[in-house]
């Protein structure tokens, strides 16, 4: 009987866990509508909340602290990025068309990868998704141009990852008002002129 009862206590309704998820969902939109409104560290619990039609402890349930509001929004952003392009280049070249796709998919969530671009900035969070990207950028320019002095190369790779990043679409976006097929045509252009620039040319 005892262990009938343990069974019980442990169970995890497949309907409650998906509400859980729904709720949670509605948290992080309202984080990253107030955010993408201006107010990156200066919102409170109870704004959260009224915007996400939920009530005040079901904000802390999911999000004890507002440093947990802000990593679950890197989080969820990454997520997004990841399920739709994940960054897997096998070489250099791979990486201008693989910037202008992920123009497309930051225009498409504007708002929750906005937010998530405002907050990074505002802070000094280092997602691991960045840092797994850095590193790869890394490793292909040491393959694909071994000729460059370490210094060089670390000066190119933080270039190539900058311009692969939501921090120059909003820059583009929001600072010289170009438009979304603008931002993608530039920062393609700037990607594939560095890389050129980088790598040895073949011979015809």
């Amino acid at each position: 009987m005892a262990e009938e009862k343990s069974n019980r206590r442990t169970y995890s309704s497949p309907l409650r866990s998906h509400q859980q998820g729904i709720t949670r969902d509605r948290i992080l939109e309202a984080v990253a509508a107030i955010i993408s409104e201006g107010r990156i560290l200066e919102f409170t619990v109870k704004e959260v909340a009224d915007r996400a039609g939920v009530s005040y402890g079901s904000v802390y349930r999911h999000f004890p602290t507002r440093e947990s509001l802000l990593e679950a929004l890197y989080e969820a952003a990454a997520e997004i990025m990841d399920q739709r392009s994940p960054f897997k280049p096998l070489s250099l070249d791979e990486i201008p068309a693989m910037a202008r796709k992920t123009v497309a998919i930051i225009e498409e969530k504007a708002t929750i990868l906005q937010a998530f671009t405002m907050a990074l900035a505002a802070s000094n969070i280092q997602p691991q998704s960045r840092r797994q990207r850095d590193e790869v950028v890394q490793q292909l320019i040491a393959k694909s141009a071994p000729h460059l002095d370490p210094e060089t190369a670390r000066q190119a790779a933080a270039i190539i990852s900058h311009l692969h990043s939501s921090l120059t679409w909003a820059t583009l976006k929001q600072r010289f008002g170009l438009t979304a097929e603008e931002t993608a045509n530039a920062i393609t252009w700037a990607l594939q002129t560095l890389i050129r620039d980088l790598t040895p040319h073949k011979e015809e």
